[in-house]
C-alpha cells in the first residue's frame, strides 16, 4: 500500500471541492441485544454455549426461507415436542439468554435504521493516511434470524439461520445479478478489544504503550488483532450464499483475516473455512457459476475446503478488478490461475460492500484442479514452504543451490533442469508476470508446486514444478509505479529469489532465449492483445461500475463519496486502459534485451 496512492485521491477530491468531514462515533442502537460472548466459546462451532453442549435436538423450523422478498411479512418459528425456541437478530449465536420466542416476527426492510456494526472505527490505525469513517448515513440491511430449540428432556439444537432481504427489487442492480453472501457472527468476535478479529485491538495498545514500539513501523504494518494469524484467530460464523435471489447455501464456518498490508483497510479482506466441527468438513456450492472447472477432468468445481473472500488487494480503492483482469488475460497457459467471481457481502445484516469470491491457492485447490491427493501436494510461496513434507521443501532448496551452481549453456545440464521444472509452465508464468509489471512478484506473491508421488496416468503427476498465479494487483499502472516502462526483468534479477536464480540460469541456454521470446512474444500477440484486453476491460468497468463506487464510499466516504468517487473510479479503469495500451513496444524492447533474441512479431494481431 502506497501513500501517494492516498495523496492522489485527496487530492482528487479537493479538485472537485468537496471537503474532509471527521469520522462519527458509534452510536448505542436502541433495543440492541446483550451480547453472549461471556457464555459462547469463540472456538466451539456457533450456536453453542459451551464447548461440549451436545447438539441433537431437532432445529426449529422457520415458516419462510431465508431469501429476496419484494414485501413485509410474518416470520413463525416452530419446534418439534414443545421445545422453547431462543433467537437472536443481530448475527449472533443463540443461547437461552437470547429471546425467546412467543410469537411471529416482522420481517421488514430495515435500510432506514440506524447502523450499528458500520459504526465501528477503530479497525484504522490513527497514523493510516485516511481515517476510518463511519457511514454518513443508514446502509443497506437484511434482517438476519439465527434460532435454537432447547427440548423438555433438556436437550439442545444447533442453530439455524436465515437471512431475508425485503425490497430489495428497488435497491441498486447488482443485488439482482450477482452472488450475495451473508455471514454472522458474535459482534465481539470481530470488535471486541481482546479477541475481536476485525479491529486493532488489546495487541496494537499493548504495542504502542510497551518497550517494542517504533515509531517508524508504517501504519499498515503495525501490530493489531487484524495482523493476527492462525486458528487461535479464527472465529466461528453462519455463512448464507444467495444467487438469482435464491439461497444456495447455508452452513457454520470459520472466518479469519486475509491479506498482507491491505489488512489495515477498513474494508478487509476475510478466508472462510468449512471444518467438520462447525457441521460440515466442505463448503458444497457453485460459487462460480460453472466457470471455474478441473484440468483433470473438465467438471465445475463445487466443492472446497476454504475459499477468500477479497477486497481488491492494492487496488481496492482503484478499479477492484486488476487482480482479475490479469489472471483472466493469462488464462489457457500452462499454469494455475485462481477461479474469481463478484458478490456483494453483508456482514450481520449490513451492507459491507463488494467483494471477489476467490480460490484459495492451497493443497485443496491443487486436488480441485489437478487430481494430485492433498497429502501428496506441496507448495511452495514467497520461497518458503507451504504446504507438504520437509523433505520435498530440502529437494527444493537443493534444487536452487544447484540451479546457481549449474552453467545451463550445456545442453545436458539444461535438459537435466527440464526433467525437474515444467519449463513451459515456467516461461509461460514468467511472461505474463513481467507484461503486466506485477511490482508486488519476484519473491513475494509467488508460488510454485510439484505432486510427491508420481502417477504415469495424470500428466501433473511427474515430478515437475509448476507455476501458480495469484495477487497481481500492483501491477498496470497502479500507484503510478507499474508504468508501461516498468522493467520488470530488473526487477526480479535485483532480489534474491528462486525465480530470479532460474531465469538467470535458463537464459544462458540459447536453445531457452529463443524459446522464452516466442513464448513470450505470442502472449504478447494473443494473450495481451489490445482489441482483446479492451472489450475484457469495458465489460469488467460495466460490471463493477456501480458496486465499486458504493464501496467506496461506504468505506473511504471521506474522499470517495459523491462525484469524487466517480470521477476516480473512471480515472482508475484509464490508468489500467493506458497501461495494456502502452506496455508492448517497451516490454518487447526489454525482452530482446534481456534475451539476447530477435522478438519482432509479424503483427499485433487483432
Amino acid at each position: 500500500m502506497k501513500r501517494t496512492t492516498i495523496f492522489a485521491a485527496i487530492l482528487i477530491l479537493l479538485s472537485l471541492g468537496c471537503s474532509m468531514t471527521s469520522c462519527t462515533e458509534k452510536p448505542q442502537p436502541e433495543n440492541s441485544q446483550a451480547m453472549t460472548a461471556a457464555t459462547a466459546d469463540p472456538q466451539s462451532p456457533p450456536g453453542t454455549e459451551t464447548a461440549a453442549a451436545e447438539l441433537n435436538g431437532e432445529p426449529p423450523q422457520f415458516s419462510a426461507a431465508g431469501g429476496f422478498y419484494d414485501d413485509s411479512f410474518s416470520l413463525t418459528l416452530s419446534a418439534a415436542g414443545g421445545a422453547a425456541i431462543y433467537y437472536t437478530l443481530d448475527g449472533s449465536a443463540p443461547t437461552t439468554e437470547s429471546l425467546r420466542y412467543s410469537g411471529p416476527i416482522p420481517i421488514t426492510d430495515r435500510s432506514d435504521e440506524p447502523n450499528t456494526i458500520s459504526m465501528h472505527t477503530g479497525i484504522v490505525p490513527d497514523e493510516a493516511p485516511l481515517p476510518a469513517s463511519a457511514p454518513k448515513s443508514p446502509v443497506d440491511k437484511a434482517t438476519v434470524v439465527r434460532a435454537m430449540a432447547i427440548g423438555t428432556d433438556g436437550s439442545r439444537s444447533p442453530a439455524v439461520s436465515q437471512t431475508y432481504f425485503v425490497g430489495f427489487d428497488e435497491k441498486a442492480s447488482y443485488y439482482q445479478d450477482w452472488k450475495i453472501i451473508s455471514l454472522m457472527t458474535d459482534e465481539s468476535n470481530l470488535f471486541d478489544d481482546a479477541k475481536g478479529i476485525y479491529v486493532l485491538g488489546k495487541t496494537h495498545s499493548d504495542w504502542k504503550n510497551g518497550d517494542e514500539f517504533d515509531a517508524s513501523v508504517p501504519d499498515y504494518f503495525m501490530p493489531a488483532n487484524y495482523r493476527q494469524s492462525g486458528r487461535d484467530w479464527e472465529r466461528p460464523a453462519s455463512l448464507e450464499v444467495f444467487a438469482n435471489g435464491k439461497q444456495i447455501a447455508s452452513q457454520d464456518i470459520g472466518i479469519r483475516i486475509h491479506g498482507g498490508a491491505t489488512r489495515s483497510y477498513p474494508q478487509k479482506s476475510l478466508n472462510l473455512y468449512a471444518r467438520s466441527e462447525y457441521g460440515a468438513s466442505k463448503l458444497n456450492c457453485d460459487l462460480f457459476s460453472g466457470a471455474v472447472c478441473s484440468e483433470e477432468t473438465g467438471e465445475p468445481i463445487t466443492e472446497f475446503d476454504t475459499v477468500m473472500l477479497r477486497n481488491g488487494g492494492n487496488d481496492a480503492m482503484y478499479t477492484r478488478f486488476r487482480d482479475k483482469l490479469n489472471q483472466r488475460l493469462s488464462a489457457g497457459r500452462a499454469f494455475l490461475t485462481q477461479g474469481m467471481e463478484p458478490c456483494i457481502v453483508f456482514l450481520n445484516g449490513e451492507y459491507w460492500g463488494h467483494y471477489e469470491i476467490t480460490e484459495k491457492p492451497d493443497d485443496d485447490f491443487i486436488q480441485a484442479h489437478c487430481g494430485i491427493p492433498k497429502k501428496q501436494v506441496c507448495i511452495i510461496k514467497k520461497d518458503a514452504l507451504d504446504e507438504g513434507s520437509e523433505e520435498t521443501f530440502a529437494e527444493w532448496q537443493q534444487l536452487r543451490k544447484w540451479i546457481n551452481e549449474t552453467d545451463f549453456s550445456d545442453a545436458a545440464a539444461y535438459e537435466q533442469l527440464c526433467t525437474k521444472i515444467d519449463m513451459q509452465s515456467f516461461m509461460d508464468y514468467i511472461s505474463c508476470e513481467i507484461y503486466f509489471a506485477n511490482v508486488d512478484w519476484h519473491y513475494a506473491n509467488t508460488a510454485m508446486w510439484k505432486s510427491e508421488m508420481q502417477d504415469a496416468a495424470n500428466p501433473y503427476a511427474d515430478g515437475k514444478w509448476r507455476f501458480l498465479m495469484f495477487d497481481t494487483d500492483y501491477s498496470t499502472g497502479i500507484y503510478e509505479e507499474a508504468l508501461p516502462t516498468y522493467d520488470s526483468f530488473a526487477r526480479v534479477f535485483s532480489k534474491d529469489c528462486f525465480l530470479g536464480d532460474l531465469l538467470h540460469g535458463a537464459l544462458e541456454n540459447a536453445d531457452f532465449r529463443q524459446q522464452f521470446a516466442d513464448t513470450f512474444t505470442e502472449i504478447a500477440d494473443n494473450n495481451f492483445n489490445t482489441e482483446r484486453v479492451d472489450k475484457e476491460i469495458d465489460a469488467m468497468e460495466a460490471l463493477f461500475h456501480d458496486a465499486a463506487i458504493d464501496t467506496l464510499g461506504r468505506f473511504w466516504n471521506t474522499v470517495f463519496g459523491g462525484k469524487s468517487g466517480e470521477y476516480a473510479y473512471q480515472e482508475s479503469v484509464k490508468a489500467v486502459r493506458e497501461f495494456y495500451q502502452k506496455r508492448r513496444e517497451p516490454v518487447m524492447q526489454l525482452l530482446a534485451e534481456y534475451a539476447g533474441t530477435d522478438t519482432d512479431s509479424a503483427s499485433d494481431s487483432e
